[in-house]
């Protein structure tokens, strides 16, 4: 009898301990993971710059003075090498109660090359005429007018981009005449050298604008050369800017009272860039 019970109780004992194995053995079923939802194709840029002087193609276009500019886009990536935008941009002059430049597009990307072609419209409210040996601005007709362009790309290697643009169209400054900007471009990133990861960065670019000669502008050359400052989203950029022509070979360079609006110039300028995707 007492075999039996010790029996018995051996018995027990090995399921006791047997049990825990054969459950731990057995298997889970694993949570069911959800699938990350896939990022929105859309997404919206934004941004705004504070400048000492608004340069177009080396002619100020606030006589010398400070500008506050602002822009917003809207882009849909179609595809990996594919995004449509369109947007709007704006600025003080001192020709207008503001511009506003409402583009829209194509951006191209293909490994190292990329290409970005579009239309920009120029829309100047309550456009004014000057009239140089007063400085007086008086209304005049409307001058809002249209270009196409195409800005090519290529990155050489993880420092250098090189890059050009084609801008231009057959309606100059609503004259229904041709008008053409051509320019070619570099950036150069330097390495890292400032502390709180500024990174830094050399650009410039030499540009030749054309005009038919019914407009009466000159044609000439620009250049620009600049020493950028990047944190985040923040970038002050220091730039020099020239032309080889001036207010007495250029209709186009003439300011108030005589002011040449193709001078030499120094500008800086603070900008804030961000999208809603990197706010996230």
């Amino acid at each position: 009898m007492k075999k039996v019970v010790l029996s018995v109780v051996a018995a027990l004992a090995v399921a006791g301990v047997a049990a825990p194995a054969v459950a731990a053995d057995m298997p889970v079923k694993a949570k069911k993971m959800e699938a990350a939802p896939a990022p929105s194709p859309f997404d919206v840029l934004f941004g705004v710059a504070f400048t000492t002087d608004y340069e177009l193609r080396g002619i100020s276009q606030t006589n010398h003075k400070p500008a506050v500019q602002g822009y917003t886009e809207l882009d849909y990536k179609a595809a990996d090498w594919l995004t449509l935008y369109t947007g709007i941009w704006g600025s003080n002059v001192s020709f207008a109660d503001a511009e506003f430049d409402i583009s829209g597009g194509a951006r191209f990307s293909y490994n190292i090359f990329g290409v970005d072609i579009g239309y920009v419209y120029y829309e100047y409210p309550s456009p004014m005429a000057l009239t140089p040996a007063t400085g007086v601005y008086s209304p005049t007709g409307n001058f809002s007018y249209g270009e196409f362009y195409v800005k090519p790309s290529v990155k050489v290697t993880d420092w250098l981009t090189v890059g050009g643009a084609v801008v231009g169209g057959d309606n100059f400054g609503n004259t229904g005449n041709n008008a053409w900007y051509y320019e070619g471009n570099a950036t150069i990133t330097l390495p890292q050298f400032l502390p709180a990861g500024i990174g830094t960065s050399i650009s410039g670019a030499v540009g030749r604008q054309t005009y038919a000669s019914a407009i009466g502008n000159t044609d000439y050359t620009t250049w620009n050369v600049g020493l950028a400052f990047n944190y985040k989203a923040v970038t002050l950029d220091l730039r020099y800017w020239d032309t080889d022509t001036n207010a007495a070979s250029a209709v186009q360079c003439v300011g108030p009272t005589g002011m040449d609006l193709c001078d030499a110039r120094f500008v800086a300028t603070l900008k804030f860039d961000t999208a809603l995707s990197a706010l996230k």
